[in-house]
């Protein structure tokens, strides 16, 4: 490794490729009363907060946030380095939590990153792009009421559930692709190589970032921590249950598409074979003609048959026998 692109630890750069994007800080102060959006990261400690952090490039300006939140410096070193591995942190003040996640834009699969932190009354997440696949979020805040009764933990869960919703119809996007290429398979016996591995590799793609989620989730849930409140554990069990099946059926189709792929690769051997014993066949019907032709076409001198008047259709029959005799032999041994 060049020390030129060591980073020491507790070093805040970002890694990412939207360098571009300049920081965006949409913050929403809420009670049980109302919901109000407010600038930077000041908040009323008597109220609950949701800050949504777009853009990671300008790193000076996001490190305020720990004027406010007392954060881990390597915490903050994990949200700007955005190559982070699937995980949750349960720490002794708040949640920590990084994560990849898949989402369907135009009908087409996207692949975004995220962190989140989760205080008693604070929820902070940032983000390298615009999540337009948390947009449902601004509505809820108007139109949910339990969204702003319930602790902080139950936007926690909102946001979590969205992202499985959004998980979810990647995944019947791709499991409707399969199906199509099993159609396409028992059919026809051939399927496009390029396009199914391109949907295989989304399919892990997909296991990839879902099943970490679950995982960590579920170890996360499963220790005693004041983060989280009573009323709202009924939600999250009903959120690992939506994770777990999601995560059954992701095992069930890349099992499918490892069949389909074997299958694949048999017909394909089948096919191969099936012509290589074709001409197999053809050239062991011309062996003994090709022998016929090599003895009679010899430079004897003294050939009496070759003087025969009807020599050319006798030895032309004579082949035409043999071939036939040979089809009929190769037919009862089911060569073909």
């Amino acid at each position: 490794m060049k020390i030129s692109t060591y980073f020491k630890p507790k070093t805040m750069v970002y890694t990412g490729s939207y360098a571009h994007i300049d920081t965006q800080i949409h913050h929403w102060q809420y009670d049980q009363s109302k919901v109000e959006t407010i600038d930077g990261f000041e908040m009323d400690l008597n109220k609950k907060h949701y800050i949504q952090v777009v853009g990671l490039a300008q790193v000076d300006k996001i490190q305020d946030i720990r004027k406010h939140l007392s954060i881990d410096p390597l915490v903050m070193e994990d949200i700007f380095n955005v190559n982070q591995r699937n995980k949750f942190e349960l720490k002794e003040e708040y949640l920590f939590g990084t994560f990849s996640l898949s989402y369907l834009q135009d009908d087409k699969i996207k692949n975004d990153y995220m962190s989140i932190l989760m205080f008693p009354h604070v929820i902070v997440s940032f983000h390298e792009t615009q999540p337009t696949y948390l947009e449902d979020i601004h509505m809820l805040f108007d139109e949910h009421k339990e969204l702003r009764e319930l602790p902080i933990d139950y936007l926690f869960f909102q946001i979590m559930d969205i992202i499985t919703d959004k998980h979810l119809e990647v995944y019947d996007k791709l499991n409707l692709s399969v199906n199509q290429f099993e159609e396409e398979l028992l059919e026809t016996k051939s399927i496009e190589q390029e396009a199914f591995y391109n949907i295989r590799k989304q399919m892990l793609e997909l296991k990839n970032n879902v099943s970490p989620i679950y995982e960590q989730l579920e170890k996360v849930l499963s220790k005693k921590s004041s983060l989280f409140d009573t009323s709202t554990a009924t939600y999250f069990e009903d959120l690992k249950d939506h994770l777990q099946r999601l995560d059954n059926r992701l095992n069930q189709s890349r099992e499918i598409t490892r069949n389909l792929l074997d299958l694949h690769m048999n017909n394909q051997s089948t096919k191969m074979n099936k012509i290589m014993a074709t001409l197999t066949l053809f050239s062991a019907t011309f062996i003994p003609l090709s022998f016929l032709t090599g003895f009679f076409g010899m430079n004897f001198v003294h050939f009496g048959i070759l003087g025969y008047q009807n020599a050319v259709l006798l030895f032309s029959g004579i082949c035409v026998v043999i071939a036939i005799g040979m089809v009929v032999f190769f037919k009862r041994k089911n060569w073909f």
